[in-house]
């Protein structure tokens, strides 16, 4: 993949897990950062992004936070050493996108990450780190990116307590997720997040009814950035599966809306 960085190529990387369709060669490749206290495995059932990738044919990887980087799986997004292109997390991430890229012979500009909570947030910071890299960005739960350089920021930032950089941080397509109730990651949050993503305010909203709840979705004029507060919603996945951790089955589908929002679909 032409646009991956060389510098990747020497960062050690980290254990991964990933599905690939029955049918052979995946035209894409989805990675999924998992949130506090979940694994690969966990936020596979969680959030059937295995189904999806079977039915419309793309690979999903999942890479996995060890206890002994944070003790509640956290990626530590919000640690000076984990922040930047080329260091710590970002670099031994990308690093296993670069193998995976390779190894399954992924199209340029085919290559997309979506991320929960902590992984968001991570999700984040490899979208701004490395531009041109990823087609796609899907932020659920998450905060803006630089709201936090330490544990006690991170707290306040997840309360929407925290300074935040205003203005636009990347410039990939970008859908963001985020529960009206959650009382983990306060929604003030995806606001934020879609001024970076370049959404600015005021946005063109819409009042949506999905799966039995009210959703308020705000889209830029040019469709690259979509927000979505789902009433009702707490800390969770939207639409996951009960068989994982953090979900909430009620919907809307967040699996299914990345998946159409890639146009993975298609």
């Amino acid at each position: 993949m032409s646009n991956l960085p060389s510098s990747c190529s020497s960062s050690p990387s980290i254990n991964a897990m990933l599905y690939t369709p029955e049918a052979g060669q995946p035209r894409a490749l989805l990675v999924m950062l998992h949130g506090c206290t979940q694994n690969p495995a966990d936020f596979a059932r969680g959030t059937r992004m295995n189904e999806w990738g079977q039915r419309c044919n793309f690979a999903v990887l999942y890479p996995e936070q060890t206890s002994a980087s944070n003790p509640k799986l956290c990626w530590n997004w919000f640690s000076k050493n984990h922040q930047q292109a080329n260091n710590g997390e970002p670099a031994m991430l990308m690093n296993q996108i670069e193998q995976t890229v390779k190894q399954l012979n992924i199209p340029a500009g085919r290559v997309f990450v979506a991320g929960l909570s902590a992984g968001a947030c991570m999700s984040a910071i490899l979208g701004a780190g490395y531009p041109g890299v990823f087609a796609g960005l899907g932020l659920h739960s998450g905060v803006p990116l630089g709201a936090a350089t330490n544990v006690m920021g991170a707290l306040l930032a997840m309360k929407g307590l925290s300074k935040w950089t205003r203005h636009r941080c990347w410039n990939c397509p970008t859908l963001i997720l985020h529960g009206e109730k959650d009382n983990v990651v306060s929604v003030k949050n995806a606001a934020r997040l879609a001024v970076q993503a370049g959404l600015e305010p005021p946005a063109n909203e819409q009042l949506l009814e999905n799966s039995g709840r009210r959703v308020r979705r705000s889209r830029s004029n040019d469709s690259r950035v979509e927000c979505w507060v789902v009433e009702g919603l707490s800390h969770a996945w939207s639409g996951g599966s009960p068989e994982g951790s953090w979900t909430d089955p009620q919907g809307p589908d967040a699996s299914k809306e990345l998946v159409r929002f890639f146009g993975l679909d298609q």
